[in-house]
């Protein structure tokens, strides 16, 4: 049986991934903050696509004004996530920027395999070993992601029928 990545305790949420894992993710979140600061790889215009289609020159003007704030807030979220490898425990706050920052690695890997309904075509034998690697990658940061969506919302209190 698997062991679970993360633990609810009396302080928080904590991330209990292996060793390797805990540096291997630590060197993709390093990696990623570097496809952010540059702005350059094709596969992150997902985060900032146009939001005016027709009219170009407006969606440039948002992205003037907008793009600041939000590379700061995914910055801010790596640090946030790096604690957690640390060992920080997983506060409402630092859950919310673990799973923004495993749902853009998603959104990046998801690009570079060019997932979508109808076009992805998981790697097989004699694939190349990077392809197979950054699907390995990207179910692996899937399944991270819904063991911490299962344990945090272990931790609600029940709901009412209001």
């Amino acid at each position: 049986m698997a062991r679970g990545k993360f633990r609810s305790g009396p302080d928080g949420i904590t991330v209990t991934l292996r060793d390797a894992e805990r540096s291997g993710l630590a060197a993709v979140l390093e990696q990623f903050r570097q496809l952010l600061l540059e702005g350059t790889d094709a596969s992150m215009l997902r985060f900032q696509p146009p939001v005016h289609i027709h009219d170009h020159k407006a969606s440039d003007e948002f992205w003037d004004m907008a793009a600041g704030p939000l590379l700061r807030h995914r910055l801010e979220a790596l640090e946030i996530v790096e604690a957690g490898l640390a060992g920080a425990p997983l506060d409402d706050e630092a859950v919310s920027a673990w799973m923004q920052t495993l749902n853009s690695l998603r959104l990046y890997l998801g690009n570079t395999l060019e997932v979508g309904a109808a076009t992805f075509d998981p790697p097989r034998p004699g694939d190349q070993p990077q392809e197979a690697a950054r699907y390995m990658l990207y179910e692996w940061l899937g399944g991270l992601l819904d063991q911490l969506v299962a344990t945090a919302a272990g931790t609600l209190p029940p709901g009412s029928d209001d």
